[in-house]
């Protein structure tokens, strides 16, 4: 079947595997995180206390995503013993040697995404510490709402008039959601200050995400790109050490409630030490972040844009699932998170979100409006998973390493106008094998 150019991909058994496991992957990376910060452990002063470090959290996610490196390092050996023992008189031997090396001055550059990447994740997790999981997934779903206005106003690219009004309905559906915890004052035992301010600070992270977007298609992509999995662990490497050595410093000095500072990084460590249960999790975290990531890279090369939207509306479902069976069922309401009346208006919002997206990508018409072509068929690079996945990822100039020169669906697309001085930098950047 062709659609928009490119073959459809077919969801076959391997393929159905990979959906699964990144549903799964992507589902219990949120709920561990939140588990992490419902614990509590014994800190300096002897006394129990809350462990709410999103600093540290931060630091495990992009300690996770250093797993990308080796995996990237293994893919590239295997591809040159694959072309070594081919018969083909060394013809992919000397592909693989003609083609650019990774160089330093790369490497560097594939670090700036991580800064806005960083930013973006750090707001997020204080969002996560004061709102409920469900709710905290559905807000980063508006996050498209800020790319789509940023690919109308800051890359040039038009949104159609149903476009424009999909994008109004999610705008409301995000506003419904941010209510819903206010509603009855409460989102699991914390005040609607706190919540109100663990809104402000999810969308302000997916705000930031969209600046990244920006950032990644209008200077760093275009015909060439970074393999995946390298950029993926450099993000990794750059966020680790700014976390160590920048952010961590800064949390010291700015006053806070963790024992006069905003983080603690002995009482972390301390905390960590006196629940076995809290360090368990963070591992688990951490080896999930690596897992999530990896299947994210299988995903967009291995299933159709299609299959991408229904991963992308699946996970807000299951993450709310698992958070009222483990209030309801299995922890007798020490973890997850209960059914409010303000649960009432978050599932509205919901709704709203997956009627507005549907909306957006033209899978749903709109009355009185002339239909337009399903984004999602067509593999458009406005539509929604698009817009949800870095271009470095969605948009390299080749396969993927390992697996059959698949390509991502979103690959076929015009060159993009490098008018700000950058050609240069597009020449440091490494095609994707």
């Amino acid at each position: 079947v062709v659609m928009g150019g490119a073959e459809e991909k077919r969801c076959d058994a391997s393929a159905a595997a990979v959906f699964i496991t990144g549903l799964l992957a992507g589902t219990g990376c949120i709920i561990a995180s939140k588990m992490i910060f419902e614990l509590k452990s014994v800190g300096v002063t002897g006394e129990l206390e809350q462990f709410r470090p999103p600093v540290f959290e931060t630091w495990v996610m992009f300690f996770g995503m250093l797993f990308a490196l080796p995996t990237y390092v293994i893919s590239e050996q295997v591809k040159r013993w694959q072309a070594r023992r081919a018969k083909d008189s060394g013809a992919a031997l000397a592909k693989i040697e003609a083609e650019p090396k990774v160089t330093f001055g790369m490497l560097m550059l594939l670090g700036v995404p991580s800064l806005f990447d960083l930013a973006s994740v750090l707001l997020m997790m204080i969002g996560l510490m004061e709102i409920n999981a469900s709710m905290w997934m559905l807000l980063r779903g508006g996050g498209i709402v800020f790319v789509a206005l940023m690919k109308q106003y800051a890359l040039g690219d038009k949104l159609s008039p149903q476009m424009w009004v999909g994008v109004a309905i999610i705008a409301l559906a995000v506003a419904l959601v941010g209510c819903a915890g206010m509603v009855d004052g409460s989102s699991k035992k914390a005040d609607s200050g706190n919540v109100a301010y663990g809104v402000l600070m999810t969308i302000t992270g997916t705000f930031c995400q969209s600046v990244q977007y920006v950032y990644e298609e209008k200077v760093m992509s275009g015909e060439v790109g970074a393999p995946p999995w390298l950029l993926i662990g450099m993000e990794g490497l750059f966020g680790t050490l700014i976390c160590t050595f920048v952010v961590y410093p800064v949390a010291w000095y700015i006053p806070g409630n963790d024992h006069g500072h905003y983080e603690m990084f002995e009482n972390t460590l301390l905390r960590l030490q006196n629940n076995p249960l809290l360090l368990q999790l963070s591992v688990v975290f951490c080896m999930l972040v690596f897992v999530l990531n990896s299947f994210s890279v299988l995903v967009t090369f291995m299933l159709s844009s299609v299959w991408h939207a229904i991963l992308d509306n699946f996970r807000p479902i299951t993450i709310w699932a698992v958070e009222l069976l483990l209030y309801y069922v299995f922890t007798n309401g020490k973890h997850g998170e209960p059914w409010t009346a303000g649960s009432y208006l978050q599932l509205v919002g919901m709704s709203v979100m997956l009627y507005g997206t549907a909306v957006y990508n033209g899978s749903l018409t709109v009355p009185g409006l002339t239909p337009s072509d399903s984004l999602l068929q067509t593999n458009s690079l406005m539509s929604s998973p698009s817009l949800q996945r870095s271009p470095l990822i969605t948009r390299p100039a080749g396969g993927i390493e390992g697996f059959s020169g698949q390509t991502s669906p979103y690959q076929s697309r015009p060159e993009l106008p490098m008018n700000l001085g950058t050609s240069d930098l597009k020449q440091k950047l490494m095609t994707a094998h």
